[in-house]
């Protein structure tokens, strides 16, 4: 049994229900609207059996359109997680404003939790 990448089933399975671009990171040059997701943790529980966490951005060109953005994609990953063959378990925190400190570029970013079992 092994792990997949689970990063990139998110981006995957998101991309598939978002008109946006979703990426690992920030596309070059920057579109006006884009998710990024990226794992920042978890535990693995047991050998077939991990908790992992990643972080997920909303970047738009104001702030309603990032609020929105965010929004939708926490919906996508709470209620069509099934399409994710492995993920057992979704938990996600509330999305946050937090513009990008560089260029004040409305921002809204929160986690989630997927309990992934190890492929056969």
């Amino acid at each position: 049994m092994k792990f997949t990448d689970t990063e990139a089933e998110v981006i995957a399975f998101l991309s598939e229900r978002v008109d946006e671009p979703v990426s690992l990171r920030v596309p070059s040059p920057r579109p006006p609207i884009f998710a990024r997701v990226w794992g920042s943790g978890g535990d693995g529980l047991n050998r077939v059996v991990d908790d992992v966490q990643l972080t997920i951005e909303a970047w738009a060109e104001d702030d309603a359109d990032a609020s929105a953005l965010a929004l939708r994609l926490r919906d996508l990953l709470l209620h069509e997680s099934s399409a994710l063959p492995l993920v057992r378990r979704v938990q996600a925190t509330r999305p946050y404003f937090t513009p990008d400190p560089d260029t004040e570029t409305p921002r809204y970013r929160f986690t989630v939790r997927l309990r992934v079992r190890a492929a056969r």
